[in-house]
């Protein structure tokens, strides 16, 4: 599906092979060329459906001469290597997802690192194993791509009669950027606000200090008050009342951190066991992760605040209330 959202500006909607379902690019052309924002990720069908609704509007994969990508995730610049490759065109991320790229494609994560993370936070053996061959194939999934332009907090840009403002909201990632169009009041926001869900929040294993939780709720009130009309994320349905929803989630983690908080008062626990506490045990293995990395993120808060204690014991690191 692709949707004009402003004057030559369109939403293209890629499938793909997740439980999302599908993921939002967008197309901007300018001086007869097109500038991208985000790609997709790395299959024939994607590549496909790229060329097809771009060849709609009279134009090639070849014309793409910029690519502006929101954060590393494979979903978001998955393709961008092949895109690159056929067009030549420039990319732009933020440096931290750059370097955090450039790790992955050059040395990998430090498996045993994040072995001994997770085990600490109390996942079995089988789970971590599994955790394992998933970010392998993540890895995988991106093809490997030259970065050409750093993107950097409040930078302003031009493409063809457009202006957009890169804004940097770290949480979901500790690189992520927005793109906000002024005279269109249209925000891109990646996996940043999203109409029905709220992002995974992740430790950052190349980043140990990185607390996703408090970086995430920080860069909602940043984009809070923008004058924006519509937002457009990469998953679901745009949506209008921005502050309203920023509102919403913000409620949502006020409530999470609550149901955090009552789990370990219940008994000293592992970020794991508060996991099984909140969501239950009957999770696929990639979303018993995803809960752990979740309740993580609220119990180092709470530590944060004086509510808990974290103590590592010979195995894990246990939360206690204070």
């Amino acid at each position: 599906m692709m949707e004009k959202i402003a004057d030559n500006f369109y939403m293209i909607t890629l499938p793909m092979p997740f439980r999302l379902q599908h993921v939002h690019v967008f197309a901007l052309i300018h001086n007869g060329k097109v500038a991208l924002f985000d790609t997709g990720v790395n299959t024939p069908e994607t590549l496909a459906r790229i060329e097809y609704f771009l060849s709609s509007i009279g134009k090639t994969m070849r014309d793409i001469d910029r690519i502006y990508i929101t954060h590393f995730h494979t979903d978001h610049c998955g393709i961008a290597g092949r895109l690159q490759e056929i067009s030549g065109a420039v990319i732009a991320m933020s440096d931290t997802d750059r370097q955090r790229i450039h790790s992955d494609q050059e040395t990998g994560l430090d498996i045993n690192q994040v072995k001994t993370f997770y085990r600490e936070q109390g996942l079995t053996d089988k789970l971590i194993n599994g955790l394992m061959e998933l970010l392998a194939y993540f890895r995988k999934a991106t093809i490997p791509f030259r970065v050409d332009e750093s993107l950097s907090d409040l930078d302003h840009h031009s493409v063809g009669d457009k202006e957009f403002q890169c804004i940097h909201v770290p949480g979901h990632t500790s690189g992520q950027m927005c793109f906000y169009f002024p005279a269109e009041k249209i925000l891109l926001s990646g996996d940043h606000v999203l109409p029905q869900i709220t992002p995974n929040l992740s430790p950052d294993p190349h980043n140990p200090g990185f607390r996703p939780l408090k970086s995430f709720l920080n860069s909602l009130q940043r984009v809070k008050d923008l004058p924006v009309v519509k937002v457009y994320p990469s998953h679901g349905e745009p949506f209008t009342n921005l502050k309203a929803r920023v509102e919403e989630i913000r409620e949502h983690h006020r409530e999470r951190k609550n149901l955090v908080l009552a789990s370990v008062r219940g008994g000293t626990k592992t970020s794991f066991h508060v996991s099984l506490d909140i969501f239950g045990r009957n999770l696929p293995e990639f979303d018993q992760f995803l809960a752990v990395n979740e309740a993580y993120a609220h119990l180092i808060e709470l530590e944060e605040e004086g509510l808990i204690r974290g103590d590592k014991t010979e195995q894990y690191v246990v939360y206690t209330a204070v």
